[in-house]
């Protein structure tokens, strides 16, 4: 119970000051098996990236049940792409990933990753620094990230550890980073190469997590719940601090009527689900009826007398 409290108070938007906690998450695919995603939550982990393809062919069979499933949870997600430039094009790669994952790119989600290491044939490492010079796999991972972030609007991360970061060209650090430092400790990674910074760790190949079964990759990320946000596209932090002061939501999380309480007349409220959709649902100009939505997260999108635009995250239990 005191974990699943931690986990509401971080992500909500309405309750201000609780940025102490580690902000932590986990990355899966379908080594993991069927996952119990809202254990996870209760468990305290509020992100997850979830394998999506690997080269220009494969969809992890997990894919989406994982993300649908997370979503519903509650859980912030998104997904990353296996990248195999030892056998296709980075357009090739890219191309699988957006036809798969392109669902669950924006306002809501992880920024898109592409997932660089070695790859594995016949049980044998490839080692991509030894196939290609630093120039040419670094134009590969250029290529794909481009790609994606034309046809997205998203800026995609990048994860790597501390061979490859200190392989590639410094060109790539202009890419948010999330490194593969598996110490065992939240502690900030050493190694990061021409990085300044860093937005996520992995510090963990063999977490034991509620709701999965065996090992599983642990996460942490490099700042507030009011950065995450940020990060993926709810809210501008300057705008929000001062909104709140007119306006609140509450309960948050809901399992029937969410209050708005404001000083200020309001424009409108509409209520997004995770993929943008708009939710038909009752409201008069201070409540919002939430009982007929199904469990998981959805965006409250408010526009008030001035025009101004505000989002809220919204948990219906």
């Amino acid at each position: 119970m005191f974990k699943q409290l931690i986990f509401y108070i971080t992500l909500s938007l309405g309750l201000k000051g609780v940025f102490a906690q580690n902000i932590l998450g986990i990355d899966v695919s379908h080594w993991q098996g069927t996952i119990d995603w809202t254990l996870v939550g209760n468990d305290g982990y509020v992100f997850s990236w979830v394998k999506a393809t690997e080269g220009m062919t494969y969809t992890d069979p997990k894919f989406f049940t994982n993300i649908e499933d997370g979503i519903t949870a509650g859980l912030i997600m998104g997904a990353y792409h296996f990248a195999r430039p030892d056998n296709n094009s980075a357009q090739q790669d890219a191309t699988n990933f957006l036809n798969n994952a392109a669902d669950y790119i924006g306002t809501g989600f992880l920024p898109p990753v592409l997932d660089l290491e070695n790859p594995y044939s016949n049980g044998q490492a490839i080692l991509l620094t030894e196939m290609f010079t630093s120039e040419e796999l670094s134009l590969w991972v250029q290529e794909w990230m481009n790609e994606v972030e034309s046809e997205t609007g998203v800026v995609p991360y990048l994860y790597i550890n501390a061979n490859y970061a200190a392989y590639l060209s410094s060109s790539l650090s202009t890419y948010g980073l999330w490194f593969a430092q598996p110490d065992q400790n939240l502690d900030p990674p050493s190694n990061i190469g021409p990085w300044e910074d860093y937005g996520f760790k992995q510090y963990s190949w063999w977490g034991d997590v509620s709701g999965i079964t065996g090992d599983v990759d642990l996460n942490v990320f490099n700042g507030s719940a009011e950065e995450l946000d940020v990060l993926i596209g709810l809210n501008n932090t300057s705008e929000i601090k001062e909104f709140d002061k007119q306006i609140k939501i509450y309960p948050n999380p809901t399992s029937d009527w969410l209050y708005l309480s404001s000083d200020l007349n309001i424009a409108s409220a509409i209520l997004y689900d995770a993929k943008g959709i708009k939710q038909e649902v009752f409201r008069t100009n201070d409540r919002i009826d939430c009982a007929t939505l199904k469990s998981g997260v959805y965006y409250l999108k408010i526009k008030n007398e001035q025009g101004l635009v505000f989002r809220y995250k919204v948990f219906r239990i």
